[in-house]
């Protein structure tokens, strides 16, 4: 299955620096939708990570580059991720749910991010209020969102920010994702109860 989508809050953060001639790195970047919006906004060299071809084949209609990567297989190479470039943004949304070991995910790009640079990630919040109530009842069902079939981990606020810092990263800001108005604003006062998504802007701890 395919991910396509744009976090607006990703968008957000990067925006916000305002960097021109940036390099930003999007891991798991699907048709590649984020790096042509992001191309609309700033000068910037983008590459891109994904697992299947036909999507790839469409975002190098707006990256630099795309590589045919898959994830899992990189880990069992003791990260043998190829390239000398050092990127201002690495992105990994929606991703680390995604496979078996975030934390040695987030190892094999550790040195490929600037000093100053910014890790820039999105993970779906296990404990939202939606989740809690179907518990509540005894449900458990993979249908989709928080709950989709490909999650292989899953996270609350704590687990995150932990799996963040133990791996190297300060934590400087921390957004929620949430389709409307009023349960983003509940999100920004109880992130831990009405976020559907953790959106995290880190940098490397040196």
């Amino acid at each position: 299955m395919i991910y396509d989508t744009i976090n607006p809050e990703v968008v957000r953060f990067i925006l916000q620096e305002k960097k021109s001639g940036a390099k930003i790195l999007d891991v798991g970047c699907a048709t590649g939708k984020l790096g042509k919006l992001l191309k609309s906004k700033i000068d910037c060299y983008l590459a891109g990570i994904e697992i299947d071809k036909e999507a790839a084949d469409i975002a190098r209609q707006s990256y630099d580059e795309v590589a045919l990567i898959n994830l899992e297989e990189l880990m069992e190479e003791k990260c043998a991720f190829k390239g000398n470039t050092q990127y201002d943004f690495i992105v990994f949304g929606d991703i680390l749910e995604h496979v078996t070991k975030p934390e040695a995910l987030l190892k094999c790009f550790d040195n490929f991010l600037k000093h100053d640079g910014f890790l820039i990630v999105s993970i779906p919040n296990i404990a939202n209020w939606m989740i809690r109530f179907q518990l509540l009842f005894g449900n458990f069902d993979y249908a989709g969102g928080i709950l989709d079939q490909g999650h292989l981990r899953f996270f609350t606020y704590k687990a995150a920010r932990k799996l963040l810092e133990d791996n190297g990263y300060k934590i400087i800001a921390v957004r929620n994702n949430n389709t409307t108005w009023f349960i983003r604003i509940l999100g920004r006062i109880w992130k831990r109860m009405f976020a559907f998504q953790f959106v995290f802007k880190c940098r490397k701890i040196l």
